[in-house]
């Protein structure tokens, strides 16, 4: 399957260890208390700034596979304190993901719908 943003991706992108599979739950922090398509648009699609060695990362989407990761997550950042986090699902369809210390980085396939995906 071809994934969003192929084109722009670097070498190695995404990494040798990310692979498809179905991920329950995962949390996300999203911008308002309704689930939209904008929760689910990377670094890049939203212009937010990225450390340049960080392409590959900027082009993913972030989730939590636990709540206290998150928790963390939004103690140590303040951009984190006024979102709703949401607990969802990822499946195979998704893309490709990669986990490290209860952070799952999602590559993300052409013409996913995320919001129906994460709600089930």
């Amino acid at each position: 399957m071809i994934l969003k943003n192929q084109v722009h991706m670097p070498p190695q992108c995404p990494p040798a260890g990310a692979n498809p599979g179905n991920v329950s739950p995962v949390y996300r922090f999203i911008e308002n208390e309704k689930l939209e398509e904008i929760d689910f648009q990377n670094h890049i699609e939203r212009k937010r700034p990225y450390p340049p060695n960080k392409t590959c990362e900027a082009l993913a989407i972030s989730f939590f596979t636990s709540t206290q990761s998150a928790r963390n997550m939004s103690k140590k950042f303040k951009t984190f304190r006024n979102k709703t986090l949401l607990a969802g699902k990822i499946t195979t369809e998704c893309g490709e993901h990669q986990t490290q210390h209860q952070h799952l980085n999602l590559w993300l396939y052409e013409n996913v719908d995320m919001v129906k995906i994460f709600q089930g």
